[in-house]
């Protein structure tokens, strides 16, 4: 029976994991290493098939033709011109699978970069109660940090100055106070440093802000 060689689709492909994966480092390099891995077994694979082909086909020859055609009846160049060609036959197979194998990996692996990029940028705020910050598309997070390192700061009183904010997921602070949330085609940044002890300072007047906005 012949034994299909064929990819037609990775057991565990690089697209199956999410925009953001979770998994363990040692976990993910598997992840990225086992498509490698098929197509280096499926070669192998063929090539062990190829040889046990040749030595079926060597051992057909012997005893269909015994005593009736030898090697050495041939003309040395048209033998080797026979040999050269069913070596690159077989040569042109093996390329053309591993193409195949390759040029899907490197689609799948375009996917995955494709699926989480990274906009960097800084704002500065204007003192009012919330500023809108148009990023052009709507980010999936947005992590906002004041003067690049800092989210929140505590002394005698706390300042909230940004934070990580997902999709459905502003960042508040007490009582029930948005600092930072993400809208269509951007996020709101706000301020309030008068009405309550705790500060909310994501918009604080001529502050330069930074952010990550991950699409």
């Amino acid at each position: 029976m012949n034994q299909n060689f064929t990819l037609p689709a990775f057991a565990e492909p690089i697209t199956g994991l999410p925009d953001t994966p979770t998994c363990a480092a040692d976990e993910l390099k598997r992840r990225f290493q086992a498509p490698a891995d098929e197509v280096r077994e499926a070669h192998n694979a063929l090539a062990e098939a190829h040889e046990k082909l040749d030595e079926k086909v060597e051992g057909i020859v012997t005893e269909t033709f015994a005593g009736a055609i030898h090697e050495s009846m041939f003309d040395g160049e048209l033998t080797d011109k026979l040999n050269s060609k069913a070596d690159q036959t077989a040569l042109d197979i093996v390329d053309t699978r591993l193409s195949a194998a390759e040029s899907t990996l490197q689609t799948q692996t375009n996917q995955i970069a494709q699926k989480c990029q990274v906009y960097i940028g800084t704002y500065t705020g204007n003192g009012e109660a919330s500023q809108f910050i148009n990023l052009g598309f709507t980010p999936k997070a947005v992590l906002v940090l004041n003067g690049g390192y800092s989210t929140y700061n505590q002394s005698s009183q706390k300042h909230w100055y940004g934070g990580l904010a997902i999709t459905g997921r502003a960042v508040t602070a007490p009582p029930n106070r948005t600092v930072l949330q993400i809208e269509t085609n951007g996020f709101r940044a706000y301020s309030n440093d008068t009405e309550f002890a705790d500060y909310v300072l994501s918009n604080s007047k001529d502050s330069v802000y930074h952010y990550l906005a991950f699409r």
